[in-house]
């Protein structure tokens, strides 16, 4: 099952997800209805498990967690960030896989600086964020056959 949403009056949408990503731990897509670019602001909230994205999406997202105390967030031009909080609830960013912009941090935030269409966050999955090894193809799979 597929949900989709058409945005109202232009502006910034939110889509739920149900099965689009494993395990369904994506919550909610955030689209950009703005024509103007900049980049993003992705910063803690604090003494709360919030995150706020400014520029050009708007949005507070609560962060899931299961036993794990990272999470994901991931933006539209292909970056994907990995977060996790201390035991005092402070907010650390680290680069997971890197997009098309580039990612700086200042304290407990960071920048994307490039277009960003959409955000998302989900609980942290290693299948995700490790890269598993490929098994290149045969180049002559009936020939291979022939020969063993």
């Amino acid at each position: 099952m597929r949900i989709a949403a058409t945005p109202i009056k232009n502006e910034p949408s939110i889509l739920p997800i149900a099965d689009s990503f494993p395990k369904s731990h994506v919550l909610f897509l955030f689209l950009n209805r703005k024509g103007d670019s900049m980049g993003v602001r992705i910063e803690p909230i604090p003494n709360s498990v919030r995150v706020r994205i400014s520029g050009d999406v708007e949005t507070t997202l609560s962060v899931p967690y299961e036993d794990d105390d990272r999470f994901l967030v991931a933006l539209s031009d292909g970056t994907l960030l990995v977060g996790s909080y201390d035991e005092d609830l402070r907010c650390k960013f680290d680069v997971a896989r890197d997009g098309a912009g580039i990612v700086r941090f200042e304290g407990e935030a960071a920048f994307v600086d490039w277009r960003v269409e959409w955000a998302t966050i989900s609980v942290y999955d290693a299948n995700v964020v490790e890269l598993s090894e490929l098994t290149p193809m045969p180049l002559f799979p009936d020939l291979e056959d022939i020969l063993n």
